[in-house]
C-alpha cells in the first residue's frame, strides 16, 4: 500500500485521513460507525474533496482521480508524481466497481442531483486551462451558483467558452447574464440548435448530462478516450458555427444601431422572443427589423446577420 500513501503524502494529507479515504475505496461506502474514525477526521475528508456525506449518514470515496486533480489545482506547488501514483488507487477503485462498469472504465454513470452536483464542482476545481460548454435548458443549479463558479475559474486564469443555444438566449434576463459574463472573460457563440448539453474540462474530462424531461439528475462522466475525442471536435463544430456575443461587437456596435436588438436578432431569436427581452411591443420589434434589414439592404433576417458581421457589427 506505499503507493497508495504516497500519492496523498505529496500533497499533504495526514497519513490517518489516508488511511480512511483508503477503506472507502476498498470497502465501498460505510456509515460513520462502520468507518471508525474521529469525527473531524472526516470532517477534514469531506473540506479536503475526498468523500462524500450522503443521506443515511453513509461516507463515499470521491474516483481517486478526481480527488488527486482537486488536490494539486488547490496546492500549486503539489508533486507531479502524484497524478503517477494514482494508478493504483485507480486500478482498486475500479475493481470494486460493478462487472458492466469495469468493462467500459472511461465512461461512469454519476446519479442523483446532489452527486451531479458535487461533481461539477469538483472538475471545476480541478480545471488548470480551458472549459468548453455546450450550453441549452434544462439547468442543475441555478444560475447564481453557475456564475460564482465560473468566476471562481476564472481567478485562476481559466478559459471559457461557450455555445449557447438559442433556446438558452431566449430564458428571461438570460442575455443580460451572458453580457455580464462576456465582459468578464467568457468567449460566447450562439447557435440555432444543439444536439445536447455537454461541459469538457481540460483534456481530462467531459461532462455529458442526462436529462429526464426538466430535470437532470444522471450524467455521464467520460475520461479520456476516442470518445472524448469525438466529444471535444463535436465541440469544436459548433463553436466554428456559431455566431459571437462580443462587447465590442454585438453589444458596442455603430450609435445608430440598437445593440441589444443586434444581438438578439444574431442569436436567431424571433419577434416575439425580442420583444420580451427588450419589454417591447412585437409591432415595434418587427419595425425595427424591418429598418434594420433595410439597412443592410437585406431580403431576410439571415442576410441581415451576414451583413451585419461583413460591416463589423458582429
Amino acid at each position: 500500500m506505499a503507493h497508495n500513501v504516497a500519492v496523498f503524502g505529496h500533497l499533504g494529507v495526514a497519513p490517518e485521513l489516508t488511511a480512511v479515504y483508503e477503506l472507502l475505496v476498498a470497502g465501498g461506502s460505510r456509515t460513520t460507525a462502520e468507518v471508525g474514525a474521529a469525527p473531524e477526521v472526516l470532517d477534514r475528508l469531506l473540506e479536503l474533496g475526498l468523500v462524500r456525506h450522503l443521506p443515511g449518514d453513509v461516507w463515499q470515496a470521491v474516483a481517486p482521480d478526481l480527488a488527486v486533480e482537486s488536490l494539486i489545482a488547490a496546492r500549486e506547488e503539489a508533486h507531479r508524481r502524484a497524478r503517477a501514483d494514482v494508478g493504483p488507487l485507480m486500478e482498486l477503485y475500479l475493481r470494486n466497481r460493478d462487472e458492466e462498469q469495469a468493462d467500459s472504465a472511461f465512461v461512469e454513470v454519476v446519479s442523483g442531483i446532489s452527486a451531479v452536483r458535487d461533481l461539477w464542482r469538483t472538475l471545476l476545481g480541478s480545471a488548470r486551462d480551458e472549459v468548453c460548454v455546450l450550453d441549452q435548458p434544462p439547468y442543475l443549479s441555478p444560475q447564481e451558483e453557475h456564475v460564482e463558479l465560473e468566476d471562481s475559474t476564472r481567478r485562476r486564469d481559466v478559459q471559457w467558452r461557450v455555445v449557447y443555444d438559442r433556446s438558452a438566449v431566449d430564458l428571461p434576463g438570460r442575455v443580460t447574464e451572458i453580457i455580464e459574463l462576456v465582459a468578464a472573460g467568457e468567449r460566447a457563440r450562439v447557435t440555432p440548435t444543439l444536439p445536447f448539453k455537454l461541459a469538457v474540462v481540460d483534456a481530462h474530462a467531459a461532462v455529458l448530462p442526462v436529462a429526464d424531461g426538466e430535470v437532470i439528475d444522471r450524467v455521464l462522466l467520460i475520461r479520456p478516450s476516442p470518445l472524448l475525442d469525438v466529444l471535444r471536435s463535436t465541440f469544436e463544430l459548433y463553436w466554428d458555427k456559431g455566431i459571437p456575443f462580443s462587447p465590442g461587437g454585438i453589444y458596442a456596435a455603430a450609435a445608430d444601431v440598437d445593440p441589444n436588438l443586434l444581438g438578439l436578432l444574431a442569436a436567431g431569436l424571433t419577434d416575439e422572443s425580442i420583444a420580451r427581452q427588450l419589454g417591447l411591443a412585437p409591432r415595434t420589434v418587427q419595425r425595427r427589423v424591418r429598418q434594420l434589414m433595410d439597412r443592410c439592404g437585406a431580403q431576410t433576417r439571415f442576410q441581415a446577420g451576414v451583413q451585419a458581421m461583413r460591416r463589423g457589427w458582429l
